[in-house]
């Protein structure tokens, strides 16, 4: 399951989410090459196609949640460090604070679950 892009990460289509993808790119680019890092090398490292990897770059495709921390943590990034001034409003920054605590010291395994159970839960809220 590692690697797996979810639905719900970008709640909704990229124009109407609550993330600016376009900003939360130029932020991977610019530490990036910072690093010396070309877009293949960093790809390689994260296990993604220099594609997908180029097109979150550009804020053209959304990662889910996992593939955000693989790269903060291949880039030596703090999540909050890539998400602040990416979001667009303050509720998004406390749901990011939450979910960061929630989602701390979880194996990979448990975040895998969490992940899932956070998709069912989205795809089914209406019914909750």
């Amino acid at each position: 399951m590692i690697g797996r892009h979810y639905d719900f990460i970008g709640v909704g289509k990229m124009n109407n989410s609550i993330i600016d993808y376009g900003a939360l790119g130029k932020k991977i680019q610019e530490r990036r090459r910072q690093l010396g890092l070309s877009q293949q090398h960093a790809a390689e490292r994260l296990n993604l196609s220099t594609s997908f990897f180029s097109r979150v770059e550009r804020g053209e495709k959304v990662a889910s949640l996992e593939t955000l921390i693989k790269i903060a943590n291949t880039l030596e990034l703090s999540l909050d460090y890539l998400l602040k001034e990416s979001l667009k409003n303050t509720v998004s920054n406390e749901l990011t604070v939450l979910l960061a605590q929630i989602f701390t010291d979880k194996t990979a395994e448990e975040t895998d679950r969490l992940l899932r159970w956070l998709n069912v839960l989205s795809k089914n809220i209406d019914k909750l």
